[in-house]
C-alpha cells in the first residue's frame, strides 16, 4: 500500500491496492462441482426488470436510480445502440454506463453468468457522479467484470457492494476521506505492499530497477 497522504492544496491521492479472494501462500482451493445450498443465498432475479446489455444513462442535474439485469451475451444491433458517451469508443463501450453530473447515482446490477460476446474479454461497468454519491450493488455468480466508479464531490462518496464470488484486485484512491472495508472484506483482503502512480502531463515517464543505467529508446530519458 502506498499511503501518499494528500497535502493541502495538492492533487495527490491516498492510494490503496488490494486483492480479494487470493492467498499466495495457499494452494488453489478444492472446488466441489455440486452446488452448496448453505454457502450462499439463492440468486433471485427481480421480477420487475428484463435482461439488457449496453445500457447508457446520463443526466445533468437529476439523480439516477434503478435495478438492471445485465446479460453480456445479448448482441444488440448497432442501429439500436444508444449514442456513446464522450469518454468511450465502440471498443470500450460499457455494458452498463450511468453518469450524473450533479446528482447521485445508485445502481443495483444483477450480472448473469453467460458467455461474453466475441471480441470482448470482460463485462465493463461505469458508475459515475460528478457532484454526488456513486453507489453500485452487484449481485450474481457473475462473469469477469471491470468496475470503474468515480465521484468528485467533497461531501459525496463511493459505495460498492460486490458478490461473495468476487476474486480480483481493487484499487481505491481518495484525497481526503478514508477507505472503509467491512470485516468480511478485510478478512479476505491481501494488501499490496508497493504501488506506484505516475502522472506526467508533458515529459516522458521511464521505469527501471534502481541498479540500472537505463535510457529509454524513444524518449532519451535517463533513470539510474
Amino acid at each position: 500500500m502506498t499511503d501518499s497522504t494528500a497535502e493541502p492544496g495538492t492533487n495527490r491521492l491516498k492510494l490503496l491496492s488490494l486483492q480479494i479472494g487470493y492467498d499466495p501462500t495457499s494452494p488453489p482451493p478444492y472446488t466441489n462441482s455440486e452446488p452448496s445450498s448453505s454457502s450462499q443465498a439463492p440468486f433471485v432475479l427481480p421480477a420487475n426488470a428484463k435482461p439488457c446489455n449496453f445500457v447508457i444513462l446520463t443526466q445533468k442535474r437529476s439523480p439516477l436510480k434503478g435495478t438492471y439485469i445485465l446479460d453480456p451475451s445479448l448482441d444488440i444491433p448497432s442501429a439500436w445502440l444508444p449514442p456513446l458517451p464522450e469518454d468511450e469508443t465502440e471498443e470500450t463501450r460499457s455494458n452498463f454506463y450511468a453518469k450524473s453530473e450533479h446528482g447521485d447515482v445508485a445502481s443495483e446490477l444483477y450480472l448473469l453468468d453467460k458467455p461474453i460476446l466475441r471480441g470482448r474479454k470482460k463485462v465493463l461497468l461505469n458508475v459515475l457522479s460528478g457532484k454526488g454519491t456513486a453507489s453500485v450493488h452487484i449481485e450474481g455468480p457473475s462473469p469477469p467484470f471491470t468496475l470503474h466508479s468515480h465521484s468528485n464531490y467533497l461531501l459525496g462518496g463511493i459505495l460498492v457492494k460486490i458478490p461473495r464470488s468476487f476474486k480480483g484486485s481493487i484499487t481505491v484512491g481518495t484525497k481526503d476521506g478514508p477507505v472503509l472495508m467491512s470485516d468480511a472484506i478485510s478478512s479476505q483482503a491481501s494488501v499490496f505492499n508497493d504501488a506506484m502512480v505516475l502522472n506526467n502531463e508533458s515529459g516522458c515517464a521511464t521505469i527501471s530497477f534502481e541498479d540500472e543505467d537505463f535510457v529509454g529508446k524513444d524518449t532519451g530519458c535517463l533513470v539510474g
